[in-house]
């Protein structure tokens, strides 16, 4: 029998513990070694885990000391590889847990976990609960095996179309070097044509960050969408659970909208069943899905809180601002499934993607603002500023941050919980009301400057 000791406490920075992963700057905050703790701690908790990686420079030395410290805890380890974190979810389905490397959206020097299991949502709690635990004796070895999840990922996204048409669509792809079925994809979108751009895996991102919420990083898609006349334009993040699109027009879809496009679907199916939003989202959401038979049940931002609520409710479908969604029957978000959906509700309706936004609530809102400030302070900021309401008589709800919401409409203050910045968002009624909110907003953003 084996007997190895390595019984230690946590020796990683606590800082990159985040609300619903991990998270930091490699070599200054992260650490490859890092990959090892986190798999001798992870790996006393779960008898079989999966692991994959993103594109990230990092990102297969951390695999390579995260598979290390998970086999020496005991725990077999499903080594999926160089994937995206929703093709790392579809092969955890059936394990213990899967812990995929990666930094979502952030830029190259960022790297991090996110973990996954059908059975449970990790919490920051949580997560620091088990990385502070002790290493224990290990007496046996783990194993480790190779599997490929192409084949079982591309039949997911193939049984979402569920229309039979000979409609053609040219549909522009923006992957953000990321690993995606780029490959494939014809398989899973057969009879249209598709035009691929940023689709070598390169972790440097040379054209931009993987970040589809930040227009900027979209203006490349937006010009292949308006030269070559396409249908529609589709950019995922970095990790490839997030989407956003771009009409027929080359306008950028507010993910809003989107929700409301789906949720539409949804009730279709399931009549007068719960879907969940997070709270930057619009409230013409709230009346959008009301008016179809729904009720809509606001979540704080976070894709595990999201995923937690969808669970406790029994919500057949939800989303967030940032372009996450969560279709029930799937099981988790994934942003490539999303947009699969999205072309095979064109294909049924016969429509355009600016004829299906047509038909939805004009929006008075701005876009999500971000104030970079340091990492340490943006927690105390917002503590300040709720002072200073509380002082002022004002009402302000603290479910993600600071929402004040009055018969004109809202805005919202809150921490990015992956970024060292503080977001910001408001919506009114009408126009007129919207401008008056947004001089509101903007002026506890000019007060929450001086604490910066």
């Amino acid at each position: 029998m084996l007997y190895i000791n390595h019984s230690k406490k946590c020796s990683m920075d606590n800082t990159i513990i985040r609300k619903y992963d991990i998270r930091g700057v490699v070599g200054r905050d992260l650490q490859i070694s890092d990959g090892y703790e986190i798999g001798r701690k992870f790996g006393q908790t779960a008898a079989n885990v999966c692991v994959g990686y993103d594109s990230r420079i990092d990102s297969p030395s951390i695999e390579k000391e995260l598979i290390r410290g998970l086999i020496l805890s005991g725990a077999n380890v499903i080594r999926v590889g160089l994937c995206s974190s929703p093709m790392l979810y579809a092969a955890t389905m059936n394990a213990d847990l899967g812990i995929m490397i990666t930094a979502s959206h952030n830029p190259r020097k960022y790297n991090g976990f996110k973990f996954f299991s059908s059975k449970k949502v990790y919490s920051d709690q949580e997560m620091k609960e088990i990385i502070g635990s002790t290493i224990k004796n290990s007496t046996k070895i783990g194993s480790l095996i190779n599997t490929n999840i192409y084949s079982e990922y591309v039949n997911i996204l193939k049984n979402v179309l569920k229309n039979n048409t000979t409609q053609k669509l040219k549909i522009a792809w923006d992957f953000g070097n990321s690993p995606t079925i780029v490959r494939y994809i014809e398989k899973v979108l057969p009879s249209h044509i598709h035009i691929i751009t940023n689709n070598s895996i390169d972790g440097t991102f040379p054209l931009h960050d993987p970040d589809p919420i930040e227009e900027k990083n979209l203006a490349q898609l937006i010009d292949i969408v308006k030269k070559d006349k396409c249908d529609l334009g589709i950019a995922l993040d970095g990790d490839g659970d997030r989407v956003r699109l771009i009409d027929n027009k080359g306008n950028v879809v507010s993910n809003d909208h989107l929700f409301m496009i789906f949720a539409r679907e949804v009730l279709a199916e399931h009549p007068k069943s719960k879907v969940i939003a997070n709270v930057k989202m619009s409230m013409k959401v709230h009346d959008f899905v009301s008016k179809l038979g729904g009720q809509v049940i606001t979540c704080a931002t976070g894709h595990s809180l999201v995923k937690k609520k969808m669970v406790k409710e029994e919500a057949k479908f939800a989303g967030e601002l940032s372009g996450h969604f969560f279709f029930s029957e799937l099981g988790f978000d994934d942003g490539l499934y999303s947009a699969v959906k999205v072309i095979n509700i064109l294909l049924k309706k016969n429509q355009s993607l600016s004829e299906a936004i047509e038909d939805l609530p004009k929006l008075y809102i701005t876009h999500e603002v971000k104030i970079v400030v340091k990492d340490e302070k943006k927690f105390q900021i917002i503590e300040s500023i709720k002072e200073t309401l509380k002082q002022q008589n004002i009402v302000f709800s603290e479910l993600d941050g600071i929402k004040v919401t009055d018969d004109k409409g809202w805005w919202l203050l809150r921490v990015s919980n992956t970024q060292n910045c503080i977001t910001a968002r408001c919506e009114g009624n009408t126009l007129e009301d919207f401008e008056l909110t947004k001089k509101v907003l903007f002026y506890y953003i000019d007060e929450l400057k001086l604490y910066i």
